[in-house]
């Protein structure tokens, strides 16, 4: 039996082959299909713990509100923003054509203590904020100690003594 040993780099250059391999595949794929669908990115967003509960923001620039969608099911919130891009094939001047839209999506687990009847979403400067509020925390109980009669707990040891004389 050979024991090879183990080379980090390897590994890396083997990672990076197979990617390379895996979005030329695609890229091709694409190509030859003829499809003019867009690609769907992952949303960046960022989450904020407020005194409330927690707020996201999400960045959808050039996205108009109503192409934009949140829903909550199963304890996930889920956001898409999908673009619909008309094309027309005027021929213009072009040098270099650079703007395109595409479709955001992220899917984000929540806790189990929000309240999603009560989430508002508003979209505001290309920014889509989402207030998730949270049901409150169950405050302490306090719990009262009661100080045991001192009469009953001397009877008591009273009785565990004397029974402890009657086994000898």
């Amino acid at each position: 039996m050979a024991i090879a040993r183990w080379s980090p780099f390897q590994e890396l250059t083997t990672l990076h082959t197979t990617m390379d391999r895996l979005f030329g595949d695609m890229a091709e794929n694409n190509a030859n299909s003829g499809t003019t669908d867009m690609t769907t990115f992952r949303l960046p967003v960022d989450i904020a713990e407020t005194d409330n509960g927690y707020l996201i923001k999400a960045p959808v620039p050039g996205f108009k509100p109503e192409e934009v969608e949140v829903s909550l099911s199963d304890g996930v919130l889920s956001i898409t923003a999908q673009h619909k891009e008309e094309k027309t094939e005027k021929k213009k001047n072009y040098l270099r054509r650079e703007v395109a839209y595409g479709n955001f999506e992220r899917f984000i687990a929540l806790p189990r203590d929000v309240q999603g009847d009560n989430i508002k979403a508003n979209f505001k400067n290309g920014v889509l904020e989402i207030e998730v509020p949270r049901a409150p925390k169950p405050q302490p109980k306090k719990i009262e100690v009661k100080a045991e009669d001192q009469q009953q707990g001397q009877r008591q040891m009273a009785a565990a003594g004397s029974g402890s004389n009657n086994k000898s």
